[in-house]
């Protein structure tokens, strides 16, 4: 009994065109993937109706469940109701119900709905629409050819729970035993090629169709991913549990941490955990690393903050960094990392210092200071007394 298929349809010129990035498309498939279905393709297309219903068309032809996101809006753009409509060779019929929904919504805002907004409250016939208590646009449940199709808003905090709430109790009830679960767990090791990481885990990676293991790199990180399949949610844990532990192993002391998360997140919590506090003193990198930090819901229990002393008359100012030092280390040194992130530690009272030093470029490097080059400095307050 194979997995139910699905694709993915992203909705909106915006899109297509690479003004605005798509997050729904990856959200639903890790939910779904998660849940049981097997992602088959997933499609980025604009406005353009005619298209859109095309490409609409065929993925129902293919799979067994599509899930579209955007072009529920109240403007003239927003056609994915009469896209689906047109994939499904049926008219659009206006939904009291939506429409109560809608008012609703702009009447506990203390505000009316317009004319436009009725707009959200067609309704292919054949199909239902998906209450939104998130938001204006009620969402659209369809059978179009043999799939069963879902249209959800663009906005992801609208997407996201409508997803959970709205799309995966009719998955589960329609294909029950057909699902095939998957839990994935996630290794981030910094070290290492992606080539050494991938010898160290080659047979891992061959072992078995029921257990996936890859590698991805991005921003100096490796992931290593391990999906598993089984028969229920806890067959398919204990298969990527058991395979996560031998992938431990061969990671070894390259390990940086495990699960979903960045490693803002997982410092800000680790800082937390053991009653830590972190300042930044930041040359080269400007400001980002605090913004990395404070990006973190709930940083302020751990971040105290930060400086930015680009100019070197601000190093020595804001950080007690000598001028002597500048004068004879240069600004990206070792030597000065290392002072910049004692003056921060002895400024602020904090746990932890981190300072960062470097030439960014395009120009200002030189034979023994090339463009690239960082410097950074970790200081503690010294406990042995």
């Amino acid at each position: 009994m194979t997995a139910p298929r699905l694709e993915i349809v992203a909705f909106g010129d915006e899109l297509a065109h690479g003004s605005v990035v798509d997050t729904n498309t990856a959200h639903i498939a890790r939910r779904l993937e998660q849940l049981g279905c097997a992602v088959a393709r997933c499609h980025v297309v604009g406005d353009a109706e005619d298209l859109g219903a095309q490409v609409l068309a065929e993925a129902c032809a293919r799979a067994d469940v599509v899930v579209a996101t955007g072009g529920l809006g109240p403007t003239e753009d927003d056609r994915t109701r009469h896209v689906a409509a047109k994939a499904a060779g049926v008219e659009l019929a206006f939904d009291p119900t939506s429409w109560s929904w809608i008012e609703a919504w702009f009447a506990s805002r203390g505000r009316r709905a317009g004319d436009d907004n009725r707009r959200q409250a067609l309704v292919p016939r054949g199909g239902e629409a998906l209450v939104n208590e998130w938001g204006t646009a009620p969402g659209l449940a369809l059978r179009i050819g043999g799939a069963r199709f879902f249209a959800l808003p663009g906005v992801p905090a609208e997407m996201a729970p409508m997803l959970e709430q709205r799309v995966v109790p009719s998955i589960r009830e329609a294909f029950g035993a057909r699902l095939r679960p998957t839990a994935m767990r996630s290794l981030v090791a910094l070290g290492p090629s992606e080539a050494a990481l991938g010898a160290r885990i080659e047979d891992l990676m061959l072992e078995s169709n029921a257990v996936k293991v890859g590698i991805t790199p991005h921003f100096g990180l490796l992931t290593v991913r391990v999906v598993a399949e089984g028969a229920d949610e806890t067959d398919a844990a204990a298969r990527a549990d058991a395979v996560a532990v031998a992938a431990r192993q061969r990671i070894g002391q390259d390990l940086l941490y495990e699960g979903p998360g960045d490693p803002a997140s997982k410092l800000i919590a680790a800082a937390e955990a053991r009653g830590l506090t972190i300042v930044t003193a930041e040359s080269c990198t400007g400001g980002l690393i605090a913004r990395m930090l404070t990006d973190v819901p709930g940083a302020s229990r751990v971040f105290a903050g930060g400086w930015v002393p680009y100019a070197n008359r601000r190093k020595t100012a804001d950080l007690d960094v000598p001028e002597s030092l500048l004068a004879t280390r240069g600004a990206v040194s070792e030597a000065v990392a290392a002072a910049m992130a004692s003056g921060a530690l002895v400024r602020s009272g904090a746990s932890i210092a981190l300072a960062t030093t470097g030439i960014a470029g395009p120009d200002g490097g030189s034979p023994d200071k090339p463009v690239g080059t960082v410097c950074f400095a970790l200081a503690a307050p010294d406990e042995r007394g």
